[in-house]
């Protein structure tokens, strides 16, 4: 008798924990649609990411183009995230002032009115996410029911990583010509340009079509890895000589210009896009670019 009686305390101590409690609001950080939702704030005391739709696309920081799968995966997250349980009460209030010191601070509007905020964040290994309610300081654990993924990791992106990683983002149906350098080789230099009806190599007589289409379909989906900001690397790189560069000109002679940088036996090779802009690409994904002219001759 005194063991049922001693298990049913605790089962029943257990059950009034905030934490273990399962009427917990599951629409706590949602909106009512989401597809109302023209812009997202996320901000931390290290960075400013200012997600906004232009009305044909989505920008970040009004400067780049955005990335629709990484805004895709973002809107996901934020209809399928839910509180698995609210934190618990001895721990609500330290946890709160990590997540406002240390967190993101994510606000979601339409059109000019604030529809949700909250704080973003979780624990140091990354594996349990946490928001709190910024109207009631409530803190939850957040999943999105059926997947392992620690939830707060989108929200934490820094603007790079919200960026476009396609180099050459313009439309193929401007292009005018595509100019390609091997500095250490002069000679296998060429330029794709638009003939009657399909692109060919300037100076060479037969080329290879359907070899030459696949080379510019590469050049088209060539996306960066990662962008990087790093101090004085840009800087670094302009003053050495690429291995190859890349300058496709479209028919309103906007130039699109990539540098990129040989690193030896590195599974990264290092470019520069527009002369402004350092990034990484993986060495499989540049290694179709460095065809020389010879290459498209029709055997």
């Amino acid at each position: 008798m005194l063991a049922i009686q001693t298990v049913t305390i605790l089962v029943l101590f257990w059950w009034i924990q905030p934490e273990n409690r399962l009427d917990v609001d599951q629409d706590i950080f949602q909106v009512e649609d989401l597809n109302r939702i023209g812009k997202v704030e996320i901000v931390s005391d290290t960075s400013a990411v200012s997600l906004e739709f232009n009305g044909a696309q989505w920008r970040v920081n009004e400067k780049y183009d955005a990335d629709g799968d990484m805004i895709r995966v973002l809107f996901a997250t934020l209809q399928q995230a839910r509180p698995k349980r609210a934190v618990a009460t001895p721990r609500q209030d330290s946890i709160y002032s990590h997540l406002e010191k240390s967190g993101v601070k994510v606000s979601l509007f339409e059109g000019t009115e604030l529809r949700k905020q909250f704080f973003a964040g979780g624990n140091k290994a990354k594996t349990q996410a946490f928001f709190a309610d910024v109207s009631s300081n409530e803190v939850y654990v957040m999943t999105i029911p059926g997947y392992r993924v620690y939830v707060s990791g989108i929200l934490e992106l820094p603007e790079s990583g919200w960026r476009n990683k396609f180099v050459f983002g313009f439309n193929w149906r401007n292009f005018k010509s595509l100019k390609t350098e091997f500095l250490q080789s002069p000679s296998e230099n060429f330029t794709v340009s638009m003939g009657r009806d399909q692109f060919g190599i300037e100076g060479v007589a037969q080329s290879d079509t359907a070899i030459l289409n696949t080379f510019l379909d590469e050049v088209s989906l060539l996306t960066v890895d990662e962008y990087v900001n790093e101090p004085g690397l840009k800087d670094s790189l302009l003053q050495t000589r690429p291995q190859m560069e890349i300058l496709i000109t479209d028919i309103a002679n906007r130039t699109y210009r990539l540098r990129l940088f040989d690193q030896g036996q590195s599974s990264q090779v290092l470019g520069i896009l527009q002369d402004s802009q350092a990034a990484i690409f993986s060495r499989r994904k540049i290694q179709p670019l460095l065809k020389p002219k010879s290459f498209f001759r029709k055997k």
